[in-house]
Protein backbone atom coordinates (compact mmCIF):
# COMPACT_ATOMS: atom_id res chain seq x y z
CA UNK A 1 0.00 0.00 0.00
CA UNK A 2 2.99 2.33 0.40
CA UNK A 3 3.18 3.28 -3.32
CA UNK A 4 -0.54 4.13 -3.28
CA UNK A 5 -0.04 6.21 -0.13
CA UNK A 6 2.84 8.03 -1.80
CA UNK A 7 0.72 8.87 -4.84
CA UNK A 8 -1.95 10.52 -2.70
CA UNK A 9 0.57 12.37 -0.54
CA UNK A 10 0.29 10.30 2.65
CA UNK A 11 3.90 9.06 2.64
CA UNK A 12 6.69 11.54 3.43
CA UNK A 13 10.05 11.71 1.67
CA UNK A 14 12.00 9.91 4.39
CA UNK A 15 9.47 7.08 4.69
CA UNK A 16 9.41 6.72 0.91
CA UNK A 17 13.20 6.68 0.74
CA UNK A 18 13.30 3.94 3.39
CA UNK A 19 10.69 1.94 1.47
CA UNK A 20 12.59 2.20 -1.82
CA UNK A 21 15.85 1.18 -0.10
CA UNK A 22 14.12 -1.83 1.46
CA UNK A 23 12.69 -2.95 -1.89
CA UNK A 24 16.16 -2.71 -3.43
CA UNK A 25 17.60 -4.85 -0.64
CA UNK A 26 14.85 -7.44 -1.01
CA UNK A 27 15.50 -7.60 -4.75
CA UNK A 28 19.26 -7.89 -4.28
CA UNK A 29 18.96 -10.65 -1.68
CA UNK A 30 16.41 -12.58 -3.76
CA UNK A 31 18.61 -12.45 -6.87
CA UNK A 32 21.61 -13.53 -4.80
CA UNK A 33 19.72 -16.54 -3.44
CA UNK A 34 18.62 -17.52 -6.94
CA UNK A 35 22.13 -17.50 -8.46
CA UNK A 36 24.23 -18.73 -5.51
CA UNK A 37 24.85 -22.46 -5.14
CA UNK A 38 25.05 -24.05 -1.71
CA UNK A 39 28.62 -25.23 -1.01
CA UNK A 40 30.41 -27.25 1.67
CA UNK A 41 31.86 -23.97 2.90
CA UNK A 42 28.31 -22.70 3.39
CA UNK A 43 27.42 -25.91 5.23
CA UNK A 44 30.33 -25.41 7.63
CA UNK A 45 29.35 -21.76 8.11
CA UNK A 46 25.77 -22.68 9.03
CA UNK A 47 26.99 -25.26 11.55
CA UNK A 48 29.47 -22.79 13.03
CA UNK A 49 26.77 -20.19 13.66
CA UNK A 50 24.54 -22.90 15.08
CA UNK A 51 27.22 -23.77 17.62
CA UNK A 52 27.62 -20.09 18.50
CA UNK A 53 23.85 -19.74 18.97
CA UNK A 54 23.84 -22.71 21.32
CA UNK A 55 26.72 -21.18 23.28
CA UNK A 56 24.97 -17.80 23.52
CA UNK A 57 21.83 -19.55 24.75
CA UNK A 58 23.78 -21.54 27.33
CA UNK A 59 25.48 -18.37 28.60
CA UNK A 60 22.14 -16.57 28.85
CA UNK A 61 20.63 -19.51 30.74
CA UNK A 62 23.58 -19.48 33.15
CA UNK A 63 23.04 -15.77 33.80
CA UNK A 64 19.36 -16.42 34.47
CA UNK A 65 20.26 -19.23 36.88
CA UNK A 66 22.61 -16.93 38.77
CA UNK A 67 19.89 -14.28 38.86
CA UNK A 68 17.49 -16.86 40.29
CA UNK A 69 19.94 -17.78 43.04
CA UNK A 70 20.44 -14.14 43.98
CA UNK A 71 16.69 -13.58 44.09
CA UNK A 72 16.29 -16.28 46.74
CA UNK A 73 17.55 -13.78 49.31
CA UNK A 74 14.96 -11.19 48.28
CA UNK A 75 11.23 -10.85 48.63
CA UNK A 76 10.51 -11.27 44.92
CA UNK A 77 11.72 -14.85 44.74
CA UNK A 78 8.75 -16.36 42.90
CA UNK A 79 8.27 -13.43 40.54
CA UNK A 80 11.91 -13.33 39.45
CA UNK A 81 12.19 -17.09 38.99
CA UNK A 82 9.05 -17.10 36.85
CA UNK A 83 10.31 -14.22 34.74
CA UNK A 84 13.70 -15.87 34.18
CA UNK A 85 12.10 -19.18 33.29
CA UNK A 86 9.81 -17.48 30.77
CA UNK A 87 12.78 -15.69 29.20
CA UNK A 88 14.61 -18.99 28.71
CA UNK A 89 11.54 -20.51 27.11
CA UNK A 90 11.11 -17.61 24.71
CA UNK A 91 14.73 -17.74 23.65
CA UNK A 92 14.51 -21.48 23.07
CA UNK A 93 11.54 -21.09 20.77
CA UNK A 94 13.38 -18.57 18.61
CA UNK A 95 16.78 -20.26 18.40
CA UNK A 96 17.60 -21.80 15.01
CA UNK A 97 18.95 -25.01 16.63
CA UNK A 98 15.34 -26.00 17.34
CA UNK A 99 14.93 -26.30 13.59
CA UNK A 100 18.46 -27.59 12.95
CA UNK A 101 19.43 -29.44 9.79
CA UNK A 102 21.75 -32.40 10.17
CA UNK A 103 25.27 -32.39 8.74
CA UNK A 104 24.23 -35.15 6.33
CA UNK A 105 21.27 -33.09 5.13
CA UNK A 106 23.43 -30.00 4.59
CA UNK A 107 26.04 -31.99 2.66
CA UNK A 108 23.35 -33.55 0.47
CA UNK A 109 22.12 -30.05 -0.42
CA UNK A 110 25.49 -29.02 -1.89
CA UNK A 111 25.06 -27.76 -5.45
CA UNK A 112 21.46 -26.60 -5.05
CA UNK A 113 20.62 -22.93 -5.47
CA UNK A 114 19.95 -21.25 -2.14
CA UNK A 115 16.51 -20.18 -3.38
CA UNK A 116 15.62 -23.79 -4.25
CA UNK A 117 16.90 -24.89 -0.86
CA UNK A 118 14.74 -22.26 0.81
CA UNK A 119 11.62 -23.62 -0.89
CA UNK A 120 11.92 -26.76 1.22
CA UNK A 121 9.59 -26.57 4.24
CA UNK A 122 12.31 -27.57 6.71
CA UNK A 123 14.70 -24.80 5.60
CA UNK A 124 14.34 -21.25 6.90
CA UNK A 125 16.04 -17.97 6.11
CA UNK A 126 17.28 -17.90 9.69
CA UNK A 127 19.41 -20.93 8.89
CA UNK A 128 20.80 -19.33 5.72
CA UNK A 129 21.41 -15.93 7.34
CA UNK A 130 25.12 -16.68 8.07
CA UNK A 131 25.68 -17.25 4.35
CA UNK A 132 24.04 -13.95 3.39
CA UNK A 133 26.00 -12.13 6.07
CA UNK A 134 29.21 -13.46 4.53
CA UNK A 135 28.21 -12.67 0.93
CA UNK A 136 26.64 -9.22 1.44
CA UNK A 137 27.57 -7.96 4.94
CA UNK A 138 27.07 -4.32 3.93
CA UNK A 139 23.50 -4.96 2.79
CA UNK A 140 22.63 -6.81 6.01
CA UNK A 141 24.21 -4.06 8.12
CA UNK A 142 22.11 -1.44 6.31
CA UNK A 143 19.01 -3.04 7.82
CA UNK A 144 20.39 -2.78 11.36
CA UNK A 145 23.99 -1.81 12.26
CA UNK A 146 23.82 -4.24 15.18
CA UNK A 147 23.96 -7.06 12.63
CA UNK A 148 27.73 -6.51 12.61
CA UNK A 149 27.89 -8.30 15.98
CA UNK A 150 26.08 -11.31 14.52
CA UNK A 151 28.38 -11.32 11.49
CA UNK A 152 31.36 -11.46 13.86
CA UNK A 153 29.69 -14.26 15.81
CA UNK A 154 29.23 -12.10 18.89
CA UNK A 155 25.47 -11.73 19.11
CA UNK A 156 22.03 -12.70 17.86
CA UNK A 157 20.50 -11.67 14.56
CA UNK A 158 18.60 -8.38 15.14
CA UNK A 159 14.81 -8.54 14.86
CA UNK A 160 14.75 -5.99 12.02
CA UNK A 161 17.08 -8.18 9.95
CA UNK A 162 15.07 -11.31 10.76
CA UNK A 163 11.84 -9.62 9.68
CA UNK A 164 13.26 -8.39 6.39
CA UNK A 165 14.79 -11.76 5.58
CA UNK A 166 11.48 -13.39 6.49
CA UNK A 167 9.83 -11.31 3.77
CA UNK A 168 12.27 -12.71 1.23
CA UNK A 169 11.65 -16.23 2.54
CA UNK A 170 7.87 -15.87 2.24
CA UNK A 171 8.13 -14.51 -1.31
CA UNK A 172 10.35 -17.40 -2.40
CA UNK A 173 8.45 -20.17 -0.62
CA UNK A 174 5.09 -19.04 -2.00
CA UNK A 175 6.27 -17.73 -5.39
CA UNK A 176 4.43 -20.51 -7.23
CA UNK A 177 1.14 -19.79 -5.48
CA UNK A 178 1.52 -16.04 -6.01
CA UNK A 179 2.22 -16.49 -9.72
CA UNK A 180 -0.78 -18.79 -10.01
CA UNK A 181 -2.99 -16.17 -8.38
CA UNK A 182 -1.61 -13.44 -10.66
CA UNK A 183 -2.40 -15.56 -13.73
CA UNK A 184 -5.90 -16.19 -12.41
CA UNK A 185 -6.40 -12.46 -11.89
CA UNK A 186 -5.20 -11.72 -15.43
CA UNK A 187 -7.56 -14.34 -16.86
CA UNK A 188 -10.41 -12.85 -14.87
CA UNK A 189 -9.61 -9.33 -16.13
CA UNK A 190 -9.70 -10.55 -19.72
CA UNK A 191 -12.89 -12.51 -19.12
CA UNK A 192 -14.63 -9.50 -17.55
CA UNK A 193 -15.18 -7.98 -20.99
CA UNK A 194 -17.02 -11.08 -22.12
CA UNK A 195 -20.67 -10.59 -23.02
CA UNK A 196 -23.22 -12.73 -21.20
CA UNK A 197 -25.71 -14.05 -23.81
CA UNK A 198 -29.36 -13.18 -23.25
CA UNK A 199 -30.24 -16.86 -23.34
CA UNK A 200 -27.81 -17.71 -20.52
CA UNK A 201 -29.49 -19.72 -17.77
CA UNK A 202 -28.09 -18.90 -14.32
CA UNK A 203 -30.15 -21.65 -12.72
CA UNK A 204 -28.06 -24.25 -14.54
CA UNK A 205 -24.84 -23.01 -12.92
CA UNK A 206 -24.00 -25.51 -10.20
CA UNK A 207 -22.25 -23.80 -7.31
CA UNK A 208 -24.05 -20.46 -7.24
CA UNK A 209 -25.84 -19.70 -4.01
CA UNK A 210 -29.57 -19.03 -4.09
CA UNK A 211 -28.94 -15.38 -3.18
CA UNK A 212 -26.46 -14.86 -6.02
CA UNK A 213 -28.73 -16.64 -8.46
CA UNK A 214 -31.66 -14.40 -7.58
CA UNK A 215 -29.57 -11.22 -7.91
CA UNK A 216 -28.16 -12.26 -11.29
CA UNK A 217 -31.61 -13.22 -12.58
CA UNK A 218 -33.00 -9.87 -11.45
CA UNK A 219 -30.16 -7.63 -12.70
CA UNK A 220 -29.30 -9.63 -15.86
CA UNK A 221 -25.79 -8.12 -16.28
CA UNK A 222 -24.61 -7.76 -19.87
CA UNK A 223 -20.95 -8.58 -19.17
CA UNK A 224 -18.95 -10.49 -16.58
CA UNK A 225 -17.54 -7.15 -15.42
CA UNK A 226 -21.05 -5.95 -14.58
CA UNK A 227 -21.75 -9.26 -12.83
CA UNK A 228 -18.63 -8.86 -10.69
CA UNK A 229 -19.88 -5.49 -9.43
CA UNK A 230 -23.14 -6.89 -8.10
CA UNK A 231 -22.95 -6.97 -4.27
CA UNK A 232 -22.56 -10.53 -3.03
CA UNK A 233 -21.29 -11.96 -6.32
CA UNK A 234 -17.80 -13.31 -5.66
CA UNK A 235 -14.85 -13.59 -8.11
CA UNK A 236 -15.20 -17.38 -7.86
CA UNK A 237 -18.83 -17.08 -8.97
CA UNK A 238 -17.82 -14.91 -11.94
CA UNK A 239 -15.23 -17.52 -12.98
CA UNK A 240 -17.90 -20.20 -12.69
CA UNK A 241 -20.31 -18.22 -14.86
CA UNK A 242 -17.54 -17.80 -17.44
CA UNK A 243 -17.05 -21.57 -17.60
CA UNK A 244 -20.78 -22.22 -17.95
CA UNK A 245 -21.06 -19.66 -20.76
CA UNK A 246 -18.60 -21.85 -22.70
CA UNK A 247 -20.54 -25.00 -21.87
CA UNK A 248 -23.94 -23.55 -22.80
CA UNK A 249 -22.54 -21.91 -25.95
CA UNK A 250 -21.31 -25.29 -27.23
CA UNK A 251 -24.71 -26.82 -26.51
CA UNK A 252 -26.43 -24.03 -28.44
CA UNK A 253 -24.09 -24.56 -31.40
CA UNK A 254 -24.72 -28.30 -31.37
CA UNK A 255 -28.48 -27.76 -31.20
CA UNK A 256 -28.35 -25.26 -34.08
CA UNK A 257 -26.42 -27.67 -36.29
CA UNK A 258 -29.03 -30.43 -35.94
Amino acid sequence: LTPHGRRVGLIGDQAWSDYVAKQERLKQITELLEKTKFTREHSALVEKHLALSIQHSANADLQDAQSDEESLAGNSKHETRTSSSENRELRAENLPEYRVLSTEYLNSAVGAALAQLLKRPEVTMEQLAPILCKLVPETISQIDPRAAEYIRGEGALPAAVRNELKTVETNIKYAGYLQQQERAIERLKKAEQRTIPEWFDYKSVSGLSREMNEKLQRVRPRTLAQASRIPGVTPAAVSLINVYIEIQARRHQQAASL
